[in-house]
């Protein structure tokens, strides 16, 4: 789909004011609040209750193995219906209705408005949805949620657009450390390429002459750091690059304070101090985004990028106190083969689930960002031939996990990765053919014909995230060159050939959160600077929806328990307050959910 120009305008300006937009403050309520609130109008919505007023309360029940509708005994009824709507179930036959019924967390009914409002009685709350349209909650299959809540907490936030010039970063900068004693650490993330080059230690240097200074970019796969912090480490112009990672270099050999991948990155993150990212600072990151991730529909999360057990530990943590107000499911990531030794009985040491929480399995990275990818063919990046892990390495650490029962997930940005990462799950697979392991490929970015058949072959589930088009597409032509860019991310071949294909937003790794970013990408494909990328690969909304939808609930085996609006599963809901199936398609980023609930309870109201 090729839009005109007014609309690429249009698109260009609402992605730049985004950011601030998914800032402002949005009401929700927590689970232990949640008991003190009677619940009044939302957004339109107009609230009744059958008897009086009934207060919210939020239970967590168990979760059948398969799908179990609620009962009503004599005398019961419904604990809430929600009437005179337009619900998409997103169900096997894409059924349409009107009216749903919830009782204990669960979907007791989807129908007409009569049938519906036959199961209330005393003390049933009705929510007469003025014809809106609700849509199950959105899932993302793809985010770092912990890593979102750290962001103006424990790190200094310079995302894009907010952060747009070197001379923005710099103030950015100037303003943290003025709360930071001299000689603390200013750790940050989320910059990008300014004013057409990254920034390096000469940007950060002269407003940090005192401060030990590192950034991450918002891929997550590179950073900066000033001088300092160069000078702490002992990174020198005789210093060999660690492993698969580099410290880029200027005359004479040189640090310029930029640094690619994990290898190099930990040299300088060893130095932070340990109370910066403490198992107190994780729950709180833990906690804080989800009434954000709520504000946009989002009811269940799954967080690819775990690394260290204190983050693994808070997870558990935070939902073994019931704080968990939407629900998610966790993904220890490994950088390294020394990482393996005792991990997975590390992690079932402190393992905890429940309704609101579950343990995916394990992720690798078998390349970096784009400035790194690991590809067939030469590119203009930094490195272009170098992977994350070595492939027997890959090979021995995803068979201890495949093995062990688990899920894989692997990260491939090239073509090269993906078929290194390929290789490793065929691997484990061939030596252990069990049953519907639903391994991952992440991102999935750049494929060749042959990979995109053996996904099919391996029964792979493909993560990925089309607002890499918007973000980053002119970036990747730049790298990749406009032919290999006109190829990323083929997701009418993946529909077309049946391979599962599950949503998501990459956050904090990409500018824009929200899942209504996300459908407008799948069906538009265009870049920042307005152009089209593989049209033909672009999704119908109800495709983009349904991947949104069901997609992340089949990549967490939980496709019998959410995903879609049918008796038995979660009564996980988002309300819109404009219909997506209407709007034009450059609107649908600016879209909004009045009403979002989780096992029937509200967790967010405009």
């Amino acid at each position: 789909m090729l839009m005109a120009k007014k609309t690429v305008d249009r698109f260009i300006e609402s992605f730049k004011r985004g950011m601030e937009n998914q800032m402002s403050h949005h009401h929700s309520i927590s689970r232990r609040d949640v008991l003190k609130l009677g619940l009044a109008a939302a957004g339109g919505i107009t609230l009744s209750c059958l008897g009086g007023e009934k207060l919210i309360e939020l239970t967590a029940v168990p979760t059948p193995s398969i799908l179990t509708p609620p009962t009503l005994a004599s005398g019961e009824f419904a604990d809430s219906i929600l009437v005179n709507g337009n619900i998409v179930t997103m169900d096997a036959q894409r059924t349409k209705a009107k009216a749903l019924a919830i009782k204990s967390g669960r979907i007791l009914s989807v129908g007409d408005d009569q049938t519906v409002r036959n199961l209330a009685g005393q003390g049933t709350q009705v929510f007469d949805l003025n014809g809106r349209t609700v849509t199950p909650g959105l899932i993302d299959a793809h985010c770092h949620l912990s890593a979102c809540g750290l962001l103006g907490t424990a790190y200094l936030d310079v995302n894009w657009p907010a952060v747009f010039t070197i001379e923005q970063l710099q103030a950015k900068i100037t303003e943290w450390i003025a709360r930071v004693p001299p000689g603390g650490w200013v750790v940050g993330a989320g910059w990008v390429t300014f004013e057409g080059r990254s920034p390096t230690r000469h940007d950060l240097d002269p407003v940090s002459p005192n401060h030990p200074v590192m950034l991450i970019n918002q891929g997550g796969h590179m950073a900066v750091v000033n001088s300092l912090a160069l000078e702490m480490a002992n990174v020198t112009a005789n210093t060999k690059d660690p492993g698969n990672g580099r410290f880029l270099r200027e005359e004479n050999n040189v640090p310029n304070g930029l640094i690619l991948n994990h290898p190099a990155m930990d040299v300088i993150r060893r130095l932070w101090p340990p109370d910066l990212l403490n198992l107190q600072a994780y729950e709180t990151s833990v906690i804080s985004p989800q009434a954000k991730f709520a504000s946009m529909g989002v009811t269940s999360f799954q967080d690819v990028y775990a690394r260290d057990m204190d983050r693994m530990q808070a997870y558990f943590n935070v939902a073994k106190r019931g704080e968990m107000t939407i629900r998610g499911q966790v993904m220890n990531v490994l950088e390294y083969i020394q990482e393996l030794k005792g991990r997975i009985e590390d992690i079932e040491a402190v393992r905890y689930e429940d309704d609101f929480m579950r343990f995916g399995g394990a992720k690798f990275q078998a390349d970096g960002g784009l400035e790194g990818s690991y590809t067939h063919e030469p590119h203009n990046g930094i490195s272009w031939e170098i992977p994350i892990w070595k492939p027997k390495d890959l090979n021995e650490a995803v068979r201890a996990f495949h093995d062990g029962g688990y899920q894989v997930a692997i990260h491939t940005g090239g073509d090269a990765a993906l078929d290194m990462a390929l290789d490793a799950i065929e691997n484990a697979m061939n030596k252990n053919p069990r049953p519907d392991p639903r391994h991952r490929i992440e991102h999935s970015v750049l494929n060749t014909e042959a990979a995109l058949q053996r996904e099919k072959d391996l029964g792979i589930i493909v993560s990925t995230q089309p607002t890499l088009i918007t973000a980053f597409a002119d970036g990747m032509i730049r790298i990749w060159g406009e032919e290999r860019t006109q190829r990323v991310i083929p997701t009418r071949t993946w529909l077309d050939m049946g391979v599962p294909l599950a949503l998501s937003s990459d956050a904090p790794s990409m500018p824009w959160w929200d899942p209504q970013s996300t459908l407008f990408a799948s069906i538009a494909r265009v870049s920042l600077s307005g152009k089209a990328i593989g049209p033909e690969q672009a999704m119908t909304l109800d495709e983009a929806m349904y991947a949104h939808t069901m997609g992340g609930a089949y990549a967490d085996f939980a496709e019998n328990q959410k995903g879609s609006l049918e008796a038995g599963k979660f009564a996980d809901i988002a309300v819109w307050h404009d219909d997506p199936y209407t709007a034009a398609v450059e609107d649908l980023r600016n879209l909004t959910i009045d009403l979002t609930m989780v096992g029937g309870k509200v967790v967010h109201q405009v």
